[in-house]
């Protein structure tokens, strides 16, 4: 084989636009639908499944990117062309260095009274009856 007719010529090249210009125009979403308060909701259709995850979650993204809000998925479903998702979009942490801290540690309290010092009162003497 030569060089040449390895070469794809320039209509070859061409005639894989329309085809992939197809592919993604077989692509369909619902717009967001608002499910519950501050939950929201879409479905997504494409050539594969994998295709539609990846427009639904880029729309619900943009979505709450809108909004200027974060991104969350509470929920989302995938099955043959179809992707559903559920997701909310919580507010931005308005102080971002600030993490949530540990409750403080108990503090022990010493015992006060015999324990403490060691004397405790001595046992009685056994009186062969079993006690329990």
């Amino acid at each position: 084989m030569t060089e040449r007719s390895l070469e794809h010529p320039p209509l070859t090249r061409l005639a894989v636009l329309p085809l992939l210009a197809a592919l993604a125009a077989c692509s369909s979403a619902s717009p967001v639908t608002e499910l519950a308060p501050e939950t929201y909701g879409l479905t997504t259709h494409a050539s594969t499944a994998a295709q539609a995850a990846r427009i639904g979650v880029e729309q619900a993204r943009a979505h709450c990117t809108a909004m200027g809000r974060n991104f969350a998925v509470t929920r989302s479903e995938i099955g043959g062309n179809e992707y559903t998702i559920a997701f909310t979009c919580p507010r931005p942490n308005p102080n971002p260095l600030m993490v949530e801290q540990a409750p403080p540690a108990p503090v022990l309290v010493e015992p006060a009274g015999p324990i403490a010092t060691g004397a405790l009162p001595p046992m009685p003497a056994p009186t062969g009856r079993n006690l329990y």
